[in-house]
């Protein structure tokens, strides 16, 4: 087998266990992966738009929008009109911020319980190879 293939069949091996696992936790919160990320971006970015969450997330306006309704409905987030009224600021309302804290710990827990094998320099070297990839 050629080390390009075995890289990426690791990397499959390593991702679905992960999202599995990562979704035990976000479940007991109402959320899964992808409204975790969504929300972790706003959280990260401030005041946000969801054409920039898309663009970030590399996912498409439509499934941003459907998460963003979501968020909005469990009153994690709020949406208000900008200067353009197409456009709607997103921001997190303060029970988002609490949850997006708890939920944050429970997956730092879980992110470094994976990771405690793995050195800080390995670590490292890992994330800059990822990094070097484009797709």
């Amino acid at each position: 087998m050629r080390i390009e293939q075995e890289f990426f069949d690791a990397y499959i091996a390593l991702y679905r266990p992960y999202i599995n696992r990562a979704n035990s936790i976000l479940t007991t919160y109402n959320l899964y992966s992808s409204q975790w990320l969504i929300l972790k971006d706003i959280a990260k970015h401030g005041t946000t738009t969801l054409v920039d969450v898309s663009r970030r997330r590399q996912i498409e306006k439509s499934t941003a929008n459907k998460v963003v309704r979501h968020l909005l409905d469990l009153g994690l987030i709020q949406s208000e009109p900008g200067a353009d009224r197409r456009v709607k600021h997103l921001t997190m309302t303060a029970d988002g911020e609490l949850l997006y804290n708890e939920v944050g710990g429970k997956m730092h827990e879980m992110q470094h319980d994976i990771l405690q094998d793995i050195d800080q320099e390995q670590l490292e070297e890992m994330i800059a190879a990822l990094e070097k990839m484009k797709i």
